[in-house]
């Protein structure tokens, strides 16, 4: 039997993020791990009287492909998707993998990011009106490695999705503001001491319409600007791999020193991915006030109290101007700190002042 939260869920991402219409084309991209889920969005997209379109892969084709293939395999881009693509107006992008990559060859995870890079850029980056909302759907494998009981990490992302988004966005509607007008911004604590720029950057307010779990402020620093050093509390994780401890020192935008407790062959191959994957492309600020436990670095950062770094890929509806085959957040707790605007503090030890 379904779970009504489920059935909620997909009424949501169906009629208040995608405001599907009419003759809508949608694209479903997910693995089959999430059956359930994505039955329920193909039957509500048929009620708006749109077309779902599927493209549906094995739960762990990811690691097959990077552990079997070769250079020239994962160099093969699927051009079929990204036309698919285009014959819509947005995407239903479900985050369910349950592929272990921990042992997979970083050098091959370039190339496979690489390579997939143009599919993303559309659906994700680029400013085209394409409408894309990206969720994570409970499954025993995310459960583990929020070392929850299934259950429990239903109740968890489901608790974190079905809100009023409408009324989160008026309630921070001043702290987007407040970002908006700025020029400056300095972060200054435990673990911290960096300033950068944001002067004529485009300021978004995610509200669960592009993400679920959502309940972000997010901007593009100016990309020569940051300078200082940051540690961060939270594990970054992401496709299996793990990093602890996290910490970058900038000058003139660019990393110019890094470490980690764990994981830094990881974080090496991440930095090392491009020009671009040395420079920042995202910081944000996280207002979700239902997720409060790290689970995974994608849903951290939503949590009230933190902010975070994305390094590479800016995007472009901030007005960002970072390229890379990347884009990696990592989340750090400001229960400790303070973020400065132009001089003024806007939050002391995680709480909002505006």
């Amino acid at each position: 039997m379904v779970d009504e939260r489920m059935k909620k869920l997909a009424q949501m991402v169906v009629n208040y993020c995608l405001g599907v219409k009419k003759g809508d084309k949608i694209l479903i991209d997910s693995s089959t791990e999430a059956e359930d889920f994505i039955e329920e969005c193909y039957k509500q997209i048929l009620l708006k009287r749109g077309i779902p379109i599927y493209h549906l892969y094995s739960k762990h084709h990811k690691e097959i492909i990077l552990r079997y293939g070769n250079k020239k395999q994962l160099k093969f881009f699927p051009h079929h998707l990204l036309e698919a693509a285009k014959r819509t107006v947005g995407v239903i992008d479900i985050e369910n993998e349950s592929s272990e990559l921990s042992n997979i060859s970083k050098e091959k995870m370039r190339v496979y990011n690489h390579t997939m890079k143009p599919y993303f850029d559309y659906i994700i980056y680029s400013r085209n009106n394409y409408k894309r909302i990206t969720l994570l759907v409970p499954s025993k494998k995310h459960a583990e490695e929020a070392g929850m009981s299934l259950k429990e990490f239903e109740d968890f992302i489901y608790e974190g999705c079905l809100l009023n988004w409408e009324e989160i966005a008026k309630k921070f509607s001043k702290v987007k503001e407040a970002f908006e007008k700025a020029s400056e911004v300095s972060l200054i604590g435990k673990n911290v001491d960096l300033k950068f720029s944001i002067k004529g950057r485009n300021c978004i307010m995610e509200a669960g319409k592009e993400n679920l779990p959502g309940g972000e402020i997010f901007m593009a620093p100016i990309k020569n600007s940051l300078n200082g050093w940051i540690k961060f509390e939270y594990p970054a994780i992401r496709d299996g791999l793990k990093m602890s401890g996290v910490y970058l020192k900038f000058k003139k935008g660019k990393i110019v020193e890094y470490g980690a407790k764990r994981g830094i062959n990881a974080l090496k191959a991440l930095i090392e991915t491009d020009e671009g994957s040395r420079y920042i492309g995202e910081f944000g600020v996280g207002i979700n006030p239902k997720i409060k436990k790290a689970t995974n670095s994608w849903i951290d950062e939503k949590i009230d109290g933190t902010i975070h770094l994305a390094i590479g890929k800016s995007y472009e509806e901030n007005y960002g101007d970072n390229d890379s085959a990347v884009h990696f957040d990592i989340v750090k707790d400001m229960h400790e700190g303070k973020i400065i605007l132009d001089g003024k503090v806007v939050q002391e030890n995680g709480k909002w002042k505006i």
